[in-house]
């Protein structure tokens, strides 16, 4: 049982998130309300981007290497995220996005906004799922052979 402070996430996720990124190295960004985390991790390294954002009673976590799916990748890509979803619970693959007609391949997860957290429950909470997030995005990206995003297709730009 940790000793440290409970934070209520309605009002200190952003501060907590902050102090992860902190912990980890990595870039943190204001955006819409919401928070994006740009960080490396996994083997070979890559760079995720961790965005969360508040919305209603919930803080949505959604994580994405910026792997952007072709028309003709669409069902393959699908079916890797219908098999991952079907087999685990927590992060969901989601194809989709609202700024570019290529499908962006995430992971989403959600945390009440009701609950209070330790930092480093918070911190461990976000480790977990990012770890769990890269193996979604590994696998959906190898059993759909999707395309890599690169700079002139990056959709959040």
């Amino acid at each position: 049982m940790t000793t440290e402070p409970l934070v209520p996430l309605h009002g200190g996720w952003e501060t907590l998130a902050r102090g992860w990124a902190r912990r980890r190295g990595a870039r943190a960004t204001t955006e819409q309300g919401g928070l994006n985390v740009d960080i490396l991790t996994g083997r070979p390294t890559r760079k995720h981007t961790v965005g969360l954002t508040p919305t209603g009673r919930t803080l949505v976590l959604i994580i994405t290497d910026g792997t952007l799916v072709t028309r003709e990748r669409l069902a393959a890509t699908a079916a890797a995220a219908t098999a991952w979803n079907a087999r685990e619970v927590n992060p969901t693959a989601v194809l989709g996005y609202d700024r570019t007609e290529l499908l962006l391949l995430s992971a989403v997860s959600t945390l009440p906004l009701a609950a209070h957290m330790a930092p480093t429950d918070f911190a461990a909470t976000l480790n977990d799922l990012l770890e769990r997030a890269t193996r979604l995005l590994s696998e959906c990206g190898d059993l759909g052979r999707i395309l890599p995003g690169g700079a002139d297709q990056d959709p959040r730009r």
